[in-house]
């Protein structure tokens, strides 16, 4: 069950990727009419041998629709315009070379197509985009079919209409391998699952987004029967618009409080540590110090006026008199 869990982790995974992927690798694509496509039925196993018995089984619109010139027709009482059968193509070269060059109405079938039985068609309370109507059909195989891959037409009689957008044939490979996966558009539930080999691939509809390779849509038959089922994931609400901003006319929010804010000086030096020195009482005494060191340049080279000093020596020898107590005589010039 290694897949189970990568599956879930790849949930909520986007429908076009898938769409595009699913389109690319099954033999049966399933698109609206509208869009140039249309809905299939799936066989119960990825190859037949002739002889063999066939199982299809497909999900559409429970309507009966016509393809004309001008757009599709719906009638909504696709009951009142039965009974439904099957026609197995086994000449497709015939019907290519004799088909409505025109672009007639759609569907309709060539007279070498072999009719194989009642379509079984039962609306159902499934209102997903699979569709409400379960179309299904068992037939067998004529024993001389070459190998090919054969289509199956599905209208009423005569072929005027079809069962929902059952338009695209369903694809039956006998005595080849199919082109592609074969990859069942069924709901999980489908009875028919438990007959599948342990290997059939099943749509998984949990994948929405990128679904870029099979194991994302797909699970195992072997998987669905050992109670494998989708897990919702709940889509995030997408933020709220925000007002459409306006010129600032305050200063920003701080991102976080400035300490001491609004305290005075004395307040936050109680709370210095015990034994250190106030930064206040630091701060004021390099002040004061920067002040008397200018205050002692200034002065030490502050301008001084001259001066001559005359020593008295009287014609006395003797040692002169020390010049650390002279006699100064002031002189005007």
């Amino acid at each position: 069950m290694a897949r189970v869990g990568e599956r879930w982790a790849r949930v909520g995974i986007g429908a076009p990727a898938a769409a595009a992927a699913l389109s690319a690798l099954t033999l049966m694509a399933a698109t609206p009419a509208s869009a140039g496509g249309g809905d299939s039925m799936y066989p119960d196993r990825d190859r037949y041998e002739p002889g063999q018995q066939v199982t299809l089984v497909g999900y559409t619109q429970p309507v009966a629709t016509r393809l004309t010139g001008s757009g599709p027709q719906n009638q909504p009482d696709w009951r009142a315009l039965g009974p439904w059968y099957a026609y197995l193509r086994v000449d497709s070269y015939v019907v290519e070379r004799d088909a409505q060059r025109d672009g007639g109405p759609s569907p309709w079938v060539h007279p070498t197509d072999l009719r194989l039985g009642h379509v079984m068609a039962e609306e159902t309370s499934d209102t997903r985009a699979l569709g409400a109507l379960r179309v299904g059909l068992t037939f067998r195989l004529p024993d001389d079919l070459r190998p090919d891959t054969y289509a199956v037409v599905v209208c009423n009689d005569p072929c005027t209409m079809t069962l929902g957008w059952l338009f695209d044939f369903s694809s039956v490979p006998v005595g080849v391998d199919p082109e592609g996966p074969v990859v069942r558009q069924w709901p999980l539930d489908e009875p028919v699952i438990r007959y599948l080999d342990d290997d059939a691939l099943i749509f998984d509809p949990v994948c929405a987004a990128a679904c870029d390779q099979l194991d994302d849509w797909s699970v195992t038959a072997a998987e669905v029967r050992a109670g494998y089922r989708p897990t919702p994931t709940a889509v995030p609400a997408p933020p709220e618009p925000q007002p459409a901003a306006t010129a600032a006319t305050t200063r920003p929010p701080m991102t976080a409080p400035v300490a001491d804010a609004g305290r005075s000086p004395a307040g936050r030096a109680g709370t210095d540590p015990a034994g250190g020195i106030p930064s206040e009482v630091v701060a004021w005494v390099m002040g004061s110090g920067a002040l008397l060191i200018v205050w002692w340049l200034a002065w030490r080279w502050r301008p001084r006026e001259p001066r001559i000093v005359v020593r008295q020596v009287n014609g006395q020898h003797g040692p002169p008199a020390s010049d650390d107590d002279p006699r100064p005589v002031h002189v005007k010039l």
